[in-house]
């Protein structure tokens, strides 16, 4: 009696080979990385130095741009800035990005979140928020920015450090 071929044998013949797909699994996310408070901007600083592929835009949140100066309505809009320098929209940003992430500080406003947070969710567009903590933040201060941002972000990290934020956008393919 001769023993068939494994079916992992059977998937490496010649024969089985034309059915391959030759090309990765998956296409690169566009990416965009926002630092929500002024001590998260410096740990952008360092995750856009030590970028490498992708595309990702790595933004800092300046203000909530209303629908008119006169009128106090939600605000439909905000003012990013790159890296650069250089202002940009949220509603540009975000339009053909794949994932918004949110950077903050733990202690800080999570004000920011709402307006990026409610944007992304009219547009359909996948949420992750991270807070970065540290030993010195009291428990308080970490419960109220982890309150604030939960309703907008689809998934909520805490980072003890800029190591593993690297690692987590890493893990996100950003």
């Amino acid at each position: 009696m001769q023993l068939g071929l494994s079916e992992s044998a059977r998937a490496t013949t010649a024969e089985e080979a034309r059915f391959r797909i030759n090309y990765p699994n998956s296409k690169p996310r566009k990416s965009r990385i926002i630092a929500l408070d002024r001590t998260s901007h410096s740990a952008l600083d360092r995750l856009a130095a030590g970028y490498q592929g992708g595309d990702a835009h790595f933004l800092r949140y300046v203000e909530a741009k209303f629908a008119t100066d006169t009128l106090n309505m939600l605000p439909v809009d905000a003012v990013l800035e790159e890296i650069s320098g250089r202002r940009t929209t949220l509603a540009e940003e975000i339009a053909d990005a794949d994932v918004i992430v949110m950077l903050t500080t733990a202690g800080a406003s999570a004000e920011a979140a709402e307006i990026i947070g409610n944007a992304c969710f009219v547009r359909s567009k996948m949420t992750t928020g991270l807070v970065v903590s540290s030993k010195e933040v009291p428990a308080l201060d970490m419960a109220r920015t982890l309150t604030a941002m939960r309703p907008f972000a689809a998934m909520l990290v805490i980072s003890n450090g800029d190591e593993y934020v690297a690692e987590m956008l890493s893990a996100l393919r950003v």
